[in-house]
């Protein structure tokens, strides 16, 4: 019966298995099914909540009468909304770039948002640019990218964890 002499590597030592695959389908499904609903909000030929104005205008009167505060106004929804509609924008770079590169995701969304108002600014007339709206979409984006990194740390240390006690139960039962 061989012995076998191979050299044990401390479990610190060890590299994880690698968990980019399945993360990358994740993303690449959230990013085409939202990257679809994002180019049908922000390429529609007119202001999205047009056909709504008249109701979101009355909606927010009958708040302020009810004591909601008079800086929840329209100008403030619609900041609120660009940042809500990048957060998942946000989440996908988080999911794709690298752990290390996380700076490149957080500067990715405000690219984005940039080369999204410009495209409106030139083939959309009928639709408003605006630096408001970058620096919105931009924070939903950062706001994403954060969750994303957040959850994949935690994953992570959860995996190094998983992996220590399946070794040092292996180790146990070798002893």
């Amino acid at each position: 019966m061989p012995i076998d002499h191979a050299p044990t590597i401390p479990a610190t030592a060890r590299r994880l298995p690698s968990t980019s695959g399945p993360r990358h389908a994740i993303a690449a499904i959230l990013a085409s099914g939202y990257g679809l609903f994002l180019a049908l909000v922000v390429f529609w030929p007119s202001p999205i909540d047009r056909p709504f104005a008249a109701l979101l205008a009355r909606l927010i009167a009958e708040a302020h009468e009810r004591g909601v505060p008079s800086f929840v106004d329209y100008a403030f929804i619609e900041f609120t909304a660009n940042v809500a509609l990048f957060i998942p924008v946000g989440v996908v770079l988080g999911l794709i770039v690298p752990l290390r590169w996380t700076i490149l995701a957080l500067l990715l969304g405000p690219a984005l948002s940039g080369a999204i108002e410009l495209a409106q600014h030139v083939l959309l007339p009928g639709r408003y640019s605006s630096g408001a709206d970058i620096v919105a979409n931009s924070w939903g984006a950062a706001v994403g990218v954060i969750l994303a990194v957040t959850v994949r740390a935690i994953v992570a240390l959860r995996d190094e964890k998983v992996i220590a006690r399946h070794e040092a139960l292996s180790d146990r039962d070798a002893a």
